[in-house]
């Protein structure tokens, strides 16, 4: 020990005398490296017309700022904390509310980027995701912004990708997904860009993995543009793209999940905002709620379209499916995009009644009494898809009739209503007033009738055999 203190000393003093030495020649000598600086725009000092370092004036260059949308120049987050008086956003409670849905096995709420669960941001993203952005319509969350870049990046197939899992994603019972977008207008959209957003399930193995994707997209009308809408990608029927397995079958390969925004194939530049990525098991809210709703209201009797039974409604009951004339399906999601149950009522070509396909409700023990509650309002969704070209027509029609015979037709009280092409592809309230509605036989108003025993709807026309689809909710009865 000894030994090594005094090997220790020795050494110490030989650097101090080296020291003092090079002190000496550096106070008799020129510095050899004192060469002047000559001023530019990437010096690293403020100078010449620089309004910082190396930026503003006649640099070209804009300097950092509170309000460039960047995290920069020391900023905690994006224009916030460090040298920005702004505080930085902290609470997410979109994410703690998806916290308590523990089913869920992921979601991210695009608050800030840790606001996800078993999800976050892959680190070679190919467009910039800022979190923790006021939201564009006012509200009083933070959301995301999607910004993709001009120019030659990733070959004009720009997209946001989330870390892949360390295995297969089990798509087998959350094979759906719901996503919020605000699509800005001020998107140049005349060119190559397009206000489309696709969900793409992939996987990792080599480059060619969009060979093999499962990617389902979606358009944005401009009627939409300029606010909140919520966007519903159902995988229950999508394919992958080399095998056509379905995506609730496909559990053994995919491990990522990506967002691409405003198309692909191209170098243009766009903004969009996004919140709220969930997989779902359906995309309809649990039970009954509009049901129990008019229920509480006296209305004697009304029928939802939530369920097939009687749980959507009072004293009204659809007859069972095999005696329909058209295909029912309950409880399914609203084409519009709500959380309501509707339901999609199907016409099928060539039909079990010869063109006279219908919906019936179930034949009442006693003669119904309209004396009162002679109006009804039932809305209904007209899709543009349907072709109404030929015999297919968008009329609408309620029918009161007996079952006495097979001729009930002949002394039937019809009302009909024939949505319009501008009432097309959204929700619309049909009223139907029989006041002054006549049977076909005797001519006795409808609120005068003791007859009647049943209820029927009929979509899309009568005396032919052509397809179609509609879909309704909410038969309801009224003073």
């Amino acid at each position: 020990m000894k030994n090594t203190i005094q090997i220790k000393s020795i050494v110490k003093h030989a650097l101090l005398i080296a020291g003092l030495a090079v002190v000496s020649v550096s106070c008799e000598e020129e510095n050899p490296f004192d060469f002047p600086t000559v001023a530019s725009n990437g010096d690293g000092i403020q100078n010449l017309d620089e309004t910082g370092v190396d930026c503003g004036g006649s640099s070209g260059i804009a300097c950092p700022t509170c309000t460039d949308g960047i995290q920069n120049q020391g900023e905690e987050g994006v224009d916030c904390g460090g040298p920005c008086t702004a505080v930085c956003p902290e609470a997410t409670p979109r994410f703690d509310e998806l916290s308590l849905q523990t089913a869920l096995p992921y979601f991210h709420s695009f608050e800030l980027a840790e606001s996800g669960k078993e999800l976050t941001s892959f680190s070679g993203n190919t467009v910039t995701l800022d979190f923790g952005i006021e939201d564009p319509a006012g509200g009083d969350g933070i959301v995301g912004r999607y910004r993709r870049p001009e120019g030659d990046v990733a070959q004009g197939f720009s997209d946001f990708k989330f870390t892949a899992f360390d295995e297969p994603i089990n798509f087998s019972e959350f094979h759906k997904f719901t996503l919020d977008v605000y699509i800005p207008s001020s998107n140049n959209f005349a060119g190559n860009f397009a206000p489309t957003v696709e969900l793409i399930l992939h996987d990792n193995v080599d480059d060619n993995f969009w060979q093999r994707w499962t990617l389902i997209s979606k358009t944005i009308d401009p009627s939409d543009f300029d606010k909140w809408i919520t966007l519903r990608f159902d995988g229950t029927e999508a394919a992958a793209a080399d095998t056509g397995v379905l995506l609730p079958n496909n559990n053994d390969f995919y491990d990522n999940i990506t967002i691409r925004i405003g198309g692909s194939n191209h170098n243009e530049a766009g903004e969009f905002f996004v919140r709220d990525f969930v997989p779902t098991t359906s995309f309809v809210a649990p039970g009954t709620p509009r049901a129990d709703a008019i229920r509480a209201s006296g209305v004697p009797y009304f029928f939802t379209f939530e369920s097939g039974d009687a749980s959507s409604g009072s004293n009204l009951v659809p007859v069972d499916t095999p005696s329909q004339g058209v295909v029912p399906s309950y409880g399914v999601a609203d084409p519009a995009g709500s959380a309501d149950g509707v339901a999609r009522i199907y016409r099928p070509e060539n039909g079990p009644f010869g063109g006279f396909e219908d919906f019936k409700f179930q034949q009442k023990d006693e003669p119904i009494d309209f004396s009162e509650y002679h109006k009804f309002k039932l809305d209904v969704y007209v899709p543009s898809s349907n072709d109404f070209t030929g015999s297919l027509t968008p009329k609408i029609e309620l029918i009161f009739h007996d079952n006495i015979d097979s001729n009930f037709w002949q002394r039937w009280t019809l009302l009909d209503y024939t949505v319009t092409e501008a009432e097309f592809d959204k929700w619309i309230t049909i009223e139907f007033d029989a006041t002054n509605a006549e049977a076909i036989d005797t001519g006795i108003l409808l609120p005068d009738s003791n007859v009647y025993d049943n209820i029927t709807l009929r979509f899309g026309g009568s005396n032919h055999k052509a397809k179609g689809e509609f879909f309704v909710k909410d038969f309801v009865s009224f003073k």
